[in-house]
């Protein structure tokens, strides 16, 4: 018993201290930090590459004392490539509004241009035009308004524009009078459009944007030299104002400390970036609409007979305009992320060649020609194989097109010439694209196509006075073609396929 009393004594010390130990307040780690919010705010710096055009007016007016005098009034449509960087700051409140303000500067091919020759049996009938109208380089320096919904920042911008135009004309007819004029200014106008920056990871964005910009015109000297002794013709001509519909797509990257946007995406080098592993699968069928811009060159030929005489005429010509329209496919993903697939599409189009001119005054009174040609509507059916990585599907596509071509002239000059046509084409169309998802089933997505339509053909008419048969014909009508648009895919997007390992 007294060996039992002293061990239950020397445990008492044990058991106060740990009933004291269980008095006192547990020690918890600190909670985990929040993860960092994501924030539009900093400097970006990226590059774009994009399609515009619109139409070009340009007036001419010539005269000479005991000659009178000509004025011309010419419209002719105008389309091109452009590429460029920008740089710009943006700033997010914490209500999600972004404002910023952002300058770019672009080489640009947006011109119009027309060229005309015509041959003939009678020296007095052979002539040669060629103008031009351009927009050699651009720049903005815009405001921006947006909201921010995470990874996507929907926007509005506005504000000046300026570039360089340059117009140039030459004309040579057979009875003697060759008018030449040109000039090249950097006017300040404005620009204002809207967009989409998507962000790929917390530094990288892709950019889709529509921009319309405006720049006053050129105006300049022009002479007229007719054989001697007549003297010769003085006067001026003017453009109307630049105008461009653009059609662009671009990427940023961005400066400072962003924060994250899910445990997922890349945080490595740009190489890791473009080639990370596919986050989801793009296997499924999809439907979306588009819209874009587009134009080429576009040649033709117009001949025309009669006992004694017999005339044609060569031109060439820029087309351009807006497209619009819907796509359906399906696609298929292999383990090893390459995606194989069909599409189709059609496509309401605005695309045409159009030179229209008016003269007043001269040895005829009067002269009228207008020769517009168009692509009305199109359609395509293509294969697609690409490289999905991350969130992203690269892709090439190629196949069949077709499409209404229609094409007619009429011109009066002392005399009336017209003839029409209209056909629908099977051709083809190669390009590329880039699809992005912007959730499971939803997807934004830029592409570009090349089509190629054969021309068309039919009979032409004459009157002066005496009735001329004749031909027309045009060239292929060759399309460039930039798109942005979205699509839906059915049955939700889901992982990518695990590749199996033994």
């Amino acid at each position: 018993m007294l060996k039992k009393f002293l061990q239950s004594f020397a445990a008492l010390p044990a058991i106060a201290l740990s009933a004291q130990a269980a008095d006192l307040p547990a020690q918890k780690s600190p909670p985990p930090a929040p993860p960092p919010v994501f924030s539009w705010t900093g400097f970006h710096l990226g590059f774009n590459r994009g399609f515009g055009g619109a139409v070009s007016e340009a007036r001419v007016a010539l005269a000479a004392p005991g000659l009178g005098g000509t004025a011309t009034r010419t419209f002719d449509q105008a389309s091109g490539w452009f590429v460029g960087g920008q740089i710009g700051y943006d700033y997010q409140f914490e209500n999600g509004v972004v404002l910023g303000v952002e300058s770019d500067m672009q080489w640009s091919d947006i011109r119009s241009s027309h060229q005309a020759t015509t041959i003939a049996s009678n020296p007095l009938l052979l002539t040669n035009a060629d103008t031009s109208h351009s927009l050699d380089w651009f720049g903005t320096t815009r405001g921006r308004v947006g909201y921010s919904f995470g990874r996507m920042l929907p926007y509005l911008t506005g504000g000046v524009a300026y570039g360089q135009v340059e117009a140039r004309g030459a004309q040579a007819l057979a009875a003697g009078l060759v008018s030449v004029g040109g000039a090249r200014e950097t006017n300040v106008g404005w620009a204002a459009g809207a967009g989409l920056d998507f962000a790929l990871s917390p530094r990288l964005s892709a950019r889709a944007e529509y921009l319309y910009l405006q720049l006053p015109g050129v105006s300049g000297p022009a002479v007229g030299l007719t054989p001697p002794p007549l003297p010769p013709l003085v006067g001026s001509f003017s453009t109307g104002l630049v105008e461009a519909h653009m059609v662009r797509g671009g990427m940023n990257y961005r400066f400072g400390g962003l924060g994250d946007l899910a445990p997922s995406m890349p945080q490595g080098s740009l190489f890791d970036i473009l080639f990370q592993k596919p986050e989801l699968d793009w296997t499924g069928f999809y439907v979306g609409v588009n819209g874009g811009y587009g134009g080429g060159v576009v040649d033709g030929v117009t001949g025309f007979a009669q006992p004694g005489l017999a005339f044609s005429t060569s031109v060439s010509n820029r087309t351009g305009g807006a497209v619009a329209g819907g796509q359906a496919g399906y696609a298929y993903q292999f383990a090893d992320r390459f995606v194989v697939g069909v599409e189709t599409d059609a496509q309401w189009s605005g695309v045409q060649a159009w030179h229209q001119a008016t003269t007043v005054g001269g040895p005829n009174g009067y002269v009228f020609t207008d020769t517009p040609n168009a692509m009305t509507w199109f359609g395509t059916t293509r294969a697609r194989l690409g490289l999905a990585r991350g969130y992203s599907l690269s892709y090439v596509t190629g196949g069949v097109a077709y499409g209404e071509i229609t094409a007619s002239g009429t011109q009066a000059a002392g005399a009336l010439f017209t003839g029409a046509g209209a056909r629908s084409q099977v051709g083809w169309t190669v390009g590329s694209g880039t699809e992005y998802a912007l959730a499971p089933n939803l997807s934004l997505r830029a592409d570009y196509l090349y089509l190629s339509f054969a021309g068309v053909s039919g009979p032409a008419a004459g009157i002066a006075p005496a009735p001329f048969a004749g031909a027309f014909s045009t060239g292929r009508f060759a399309t460039h073609v930039t798109r942005i648009g979205l699509n839906w895919r059915f049955g939700g997007a889901g992982p990518a396929p695990v590749v199996a390992k033994y």
